[in-house]
This record gives C-alpha cells, sequence and structure tokens, in this order.
C-alpha cells in the first residue's frame, strides 16, 4: 500500500508549485443594465477575497488557507487547490465603479458591474 501512495506523491499536478496557486471558475453574464460575475470560491470568507475596479480591468483576488492534516492520517491523494490567486477581466471604462457590488453565499462570489449609459450618443430627427 505504501507503494499505492508514493504513485499518487510522484503525479505532476500535486507539485508544491501547483498546490500555491488555483484559478476559479468563472462565469459571466451581460444584461442591459451590468455585467454579472460568478466565481466559484468554495471555502472562502468576504474577508479572504478582494474586488477591486480601476480603468476598465475589474481585478479579484483571494487566498485560501492550506487546512492541517498530518501525512499519516490515512491521505493518498490532496487535490483540493489551496493558496492565493488573481483574475482580471476587461470591462467598459464607461462601467460605474461607484456602484461595484460583490458578495459570497454558498461558495459563489457574485459581483456586479453595472454599465453607464452612454451620455455621447443623441438620436436627432433629420429636417
Amino acid at each position: 500500500f505504501n507503494r499505492f501512495g508514493d504513485f499518487f506523491d510522484r503525479e505532476p499536478l500535486l507539485t508544491p508549485a501547483r498546490r500555491t496557486e488555483w484559478l476559479p471558475a468563472v462565469d459571466i453574464k451581460e444584461s442591459e443594465e451590468a455585467f454579472t460575475f460568478r466565481m466559484d470560491v468554495p471555502g472562502m470568507k468576504p474577508e479572504d477575497l478582494d474586488v477591486e475596479l480601476h480603468d476598465g480591468v475589474l481585478s479579484i483576488r483571494g487566498s485560501r488557507e492550506e487546512e492541517k492534516r498530518e501525512e499519516d492520517k490515512g491521505y493518498v491523494r490532496v487535490e483540493r487547490r489551496q493558496g492565493s490567486f488573481a483574475r482580471q477581466f476587461r470591462v467598459p471604462t464607461s462601467s460605474k465603479a461607484e456602484n461595484l457590488e460583490a458578495k459570497v453565499a454558498d461558495g459563489v462570489l457574485t459581483i456586479e458591474v453595472p454599465k453607464a449609459s452612454d451620455p455621447g450618443v443623441r438620436k436627432v430627427t433629420v429636417s
């Protein structure tokens, strides 16, 4: 059985460098009023996350601490990613940064980026 456990330790996905970085999955939806980002962040609390909108770039950062585990307690494989992540997405620079909303519920981070109406567009009747 010890050789069985050694097999999993040699997998390239489980190298220490890969355990410290991860990228949560994101769905992006556009409506007439806003862009909605939904990101899987299981086990994370609001204080573990940082959301910022600056010059048309939405930055999302977070960190998930590795749980303490004793190697002799029967672990043969560890796949849940720990450590920090950072993701960035471009949104229109006219997006209303002051109305940005972010919340975490049931392991999902939801971010609403409201769209601004374009004040530079005006339709006139040709006479």
